[in-house]
């Protein structure tokens, strides 16, 4: 049988105790990284357990109705809303609208009345004699109105007659238009309730013809 020396067991002897602390580290490390595993596992969790927590409701303080001006309390808080643009005018369909004349207050709707011969200038004429020597024919020409007015009297016979002249020319004139028609206007206005008398002599003493027309500012003439 074979005998080992002594030396060669105090040989392995001494390289066991050489490896012992390398075991003990690597142990230790293991160690190490088995808690660093649970470490980083456990704040993970730590982390999705302490999420964000709501937070708790802030209350306002009211503020108190205010009355308005129609008697009714009016909210405190009233939401503003900006108004849409709507549809402009040109895009809106007019709607049909009836329409009712009524007169306005300044203008009256009644025709204009011509006024009475109790308000307007009037005329009278008188026939005179026929002949050289003869009364003239008189035309009166009457203001009864309450202010001074212009007067213009028509006068219109036959065809035949050619001439008109009037013997007191003060403050009248006298023209023809042509086929026996004449017209006597006065050059001076008619004072309110004067009387003008102008006595006419027709053609070469032809007084006693009667016109056909006879106006005073439009008015017939009254003859006699």
């Amino acid at each position: 049988m074979a005998v080992r020396p002594d030396g060669a067991a105090d040989v392995r002897a001494a390289r066991m105790l050489a490896s012992v602390p390398w075991v003990v580290v690597l142990l230790g490390v293991c160690v190490l990284v088995v808690l660093l595993v649970v470490a980083l596992l456990s704040f993970r969790t730590r982390e999705r357990d302490g999420g964000p927590r709501a937070a708790p409701p802030v209350f306002l303080p009211t503020v108190p109705a205010a009355v308005s001006p129609t008697g009714g309390p009016t909210p405190a808080g009233v939401e503003r809303r900006t108004a849409s643009p709507g549809p402009s005018r040109s895009s809106r369909s007019p709607s049909p609208r009836v329409t009712t004349a009524s007169p306005s207050p300044g203008r009256s709707s009644a025709p204009a009345v011509a006024p009475s011969s109790a308000e307007a200038v009037t005329a009278r004429y008188q026939v005179g004699t026929d002949g050289w020597d003869g009364t003239a024919a008189v035309l009166s020409i009457t203001n009864e109105t309450s202010q001074s007015v212009d007067w213009r009297v028509e006068l219109a016979y036959d065809d035949d007659m050619w001439a008109v002249r009037a013997s007191d020319d003060s403050g009248v004139s006298v023209w023809g238009r042509g086929d026996g028609e004449f017209v006597v206007r006065g050059t001076r206005s008619l004072s309110p309730g004067d009387t003008r008398t102008v006595r006419l002599r027709l053609g070469w003493g032809e007084s006693g013809a009667t016109p056909l027309r006879c106006t005073v500012n439009g008015v017939d003439c009254r003859l006699g």
